[in-house]
């Protein structure tokens, strides 16, 4: 007599989940694929072919009229100001016109331009990693030489001095903290103090750079706003130069973490690539896939709609109903991907979707893989004997956002 498998017991905030999401992932999948969190009041969306379908759904947004994605709080306003202007939380007309100006400033061919700067930079912090691994036998790679190349780039490409740019980490860090479900008070009053400060202190910049203009996405979006601030209201302005940092930051220096853990763990694969550089952008696209460092997007029901699953149950859903679109589980789905556990700097095909679909597929994706295919080649060539320097690996405890606390390298 056959028994059907009870369905897994999903508790992201177990410490098992937390350090290795990936089994858990494999049984919601094989079992739960399309299942509701009480605690979240939402959808957990696990198979890849549904994760891909709802993202280009235009029934699902992020915002609608009388809709709240979280209990309204007056203490939030800081942060809930420059969410409202951000074309990751808008939808058509808005984010159509938000994402057209940010095209015209942020052109392909100004991150070409970019090119030499990147490549100066990660040769500049593979040299600074050498160093501190010959002075001290081992370092941080994700202190010396992954969180200061995004940074320093989206601090140029936006325009932010030299000398303010030690605030910009800090404050990335802290807003991005609101975006956890399992949030603690003490995470949401830095998110707020964090927004309050960035903001304030971007206002202030945006008065320089209308009173000395430099050839930099600041500067070209506060033209925009003054020439027709119906087109990007200076909140927008605030909201989007916020985005830019925090996305462009966070989406390289956890690829690079998480991606380098797992290609100095698999010494096969780091070969190959030592001996066959033409393999670094495929490299660099499985570092993406194989440990997803955005696990997951929420996206909310616009209006009534049913939706038949890859499992072929049919889900009935009213507006307003919240999905939490698992990337990380659908890297792994083994209907897409071969092998979806194995780490393979030469996996081709390779649809990953870390970086989204759809209309709010990212729009630093060109400018992220420029800089990490740039700094993968720098450190191979500057250390082509690193390895790692440890044996237990801790993650920060979030759901949304999966990275290491360090990652300690010798040569």
């Amino acid at each position: 007599m056959s028994t059907t498998p009870a369905a897994p017991r999903f508790d992201p905030t177990d410490r098992a989940f937390l350090h290795d999401p990936y089994p858990m992932y494999r049984q919601l999948r094989e079992h739960a694929p399309l299942s509701f969190h009480a605690p979240w009041d939402a959808w957990v969306v696990t198979r890849y072919r549904d994760v891909d379908r709802l993202l280009r759904d235009r029934r699902l947004g992020r915002v609608m009229e009388g809709v709240q994605k979280r209990p309204s709080n007056p203490a939030h306003d800081p942060f809930d100001r420059i969410q409202a202007g951000s074309i990751l939380e808008l939808e058509p007309p808005d984010h159509t016109r938000i994402k057209r100006v940010a095209h015209a400033v942020f052109t392909p061919r100004h991150v070409r331009r970019l090119g030499e700067r990147v490549e100066a930079l990660c040769r500049a912090q593979a040299d600074a990693l050498a160093a501190r691994i010959e002075a001290d036998g081992e370092a941080d790679l994700i202190r010396v030489f992954a969180e200061p190349i995004p940074v320093t780039v989206i601090a140029e490409l936006l325009g932010v001095p030299d000398e303010d740019r030690a605030s910009l980490l800090p404050w990335s860090k802290a807003i991005i903290g609101m975006f956890e479900p399992e949030r603690t008070t003490e995470l949401e009053d830095a998110a707020v103090r964090a927004a309050e400060e960035f903001s304030a202190y971007l206002r202030e910049l945006v008065g320089r750079k209308r009173r000395t203009p430099g050839d930099d996405l600041i500067t070209r979006m506060t033209e925009v706003h003054d020439a027709d601030p119906s087109e990007l209201s200076e909140d927008e302005l605030i909201a989007n130069a916020i985005l830019f940092l925090n996305a462009g930051h966070e989406a390289v220096v956890n690829v690079l973490g998480n991606g380098l853990k797992a290609l100095l763990s698999h010494p096969a694969e780091h070969r190959c690539v030592m001996d066959d550089r033409g393999l670094v952008p495929a490299a660099v696209e499985e570092m993406m896939r194989f440990d997803t460092p955005l696990q997951f997007f929420e996206r909310f029901v616009l209006e009534e709609m049913e939706f038949e699953a890859d499992d072929g149950t049919v889900h009935a859903w009213r507006p307003g109903t919240k999905l939490a679109l698992y990337y990380a589980s659908a890297n792994h789905d083994p209907a897409v991907f071969d092998r979806p556990e194995r780490f393979d700097v030469g996996r081709d095909p390779n649809p990953h979707i870390a970086f989204g679909l759809g209309i709010h597929y990212c729009i630093g994706a060109p400018l992220a893989r420029l800089e990490l295919v740039t700094a993968v080649n720098a450190l191979l060539d500057r250390l082509p004997s690193l390895h790692l320097a440890q044996d237990t690996f801790r993650y920060v405890p979030k759901n949304v956002f999966r990275y290491l606390e360090e990652l300690r390298v010798s040569a």
